[in-house]
């Protein structure tokens, strides 16, 4: 809990997160989940109260983690804390139409959007789904690319569904492909190169009270930082067969 709440604190002095999502479906099971989601609810009242303006929304990512029974359970509870959005609460199925049965069974008693995720990988899956759903989650690694990504959120819009635009562990040069699509997507989570340490790259860029944009060079807005260490491997020079 701890730890949470101090991740947490460190991302409110990167950036001014409108949106905090919280992963649960821990194997510590309901309660240690329910006061995760007490707590940060919690710190965000306060954040709120603290500074003024309008409360970040709260979203939860179950990764899968609970059962039918178990998130019919959480969907009613989580709506009365706050929550705004739940995040692919089943575990994926390999049978597509088993697949579809549980989101369709959990749709009918859940109060708060409904999106998948891992049960959501290509333009088939949307059309799958799209009735039990509200939104899916779409992510370049899972999708193949830009192409299909792109299929995936339009046909999205068409049957009436929001688009979650995530990612991995992602760098900036995968982050920047993905924000091209940002003008289709409610709700982006793109954030994963602002934690990385050692990206090679520089993308999608944080503006303060516009969130995160895409860049602005040319192509993908993607740019190789100067001095890492893949800019100096690709940097021109006399190659292992090169003679003067």
């Amino acid at each position: 809990m701890p730890a949470v709440l101090e991740r947490l604190e460190r991302w409110w002095n990167q950036l001014p997160a409108s949106r905090i999502k919280l992963k649960l479906g821990s194997p510590e099971g309901l309660e240690h989940d329910r006061s995760l989601v007490v707590a940060v609810a919690a710190a965000i009242e306060a954040r709120q109260q603290r500074l003024g303006g309008a409360a970040a929304e709260l979203q939860v990512d179950a990764n899968g983690g609970w059962s039918l029974e178990t998130a019919r359970a959480m969907v009613s509870w989580l709506a009365d804390a706050g929550v705004v959005l739940v995040e692919q609460p089943l575990p994926p199925l390999l049978d597509p139409e088993a697949d579809a049965a549980q989101f369709a069974a959990l749709e009918l008693d859940c109060p708060i959007a409904l999106v998948a995720d891992e049960s959501c990988w290509n333009l088939a899956d949307v059309v799958r789904l799209a009735p039990y759903v509200d939104g899916v989650n779409i992510k370049l690694l899972k999708s193949g690319g830009l192409s299909e990504a792109l299929v995936m959120a339009r046909a999205a819009q068409r049957l009436g569904l929001e688009v979650m635009l995530g990612c991995y562990s992602d760098s900036a040069l995968l982050n920047g492909a993905a924000a091209q699509l940002l003008p289709l997507v409610t709700w982006p989570d793109l954030d994963s190169h602002l934690n990385l340490v050692d990206d090679p790259f520089e993308g999608p860029q944080l503006v303060q009270g516009d969130g995160l944009r895409a860049g602005d060079g040319a192509g993908l807005g993607v740019s190789l930082r100067p001095a890492s260490p893949l800019a100096e491997a690709l940097a021109p020079g006399p190659g292992p067969w090169s003679c003067c």
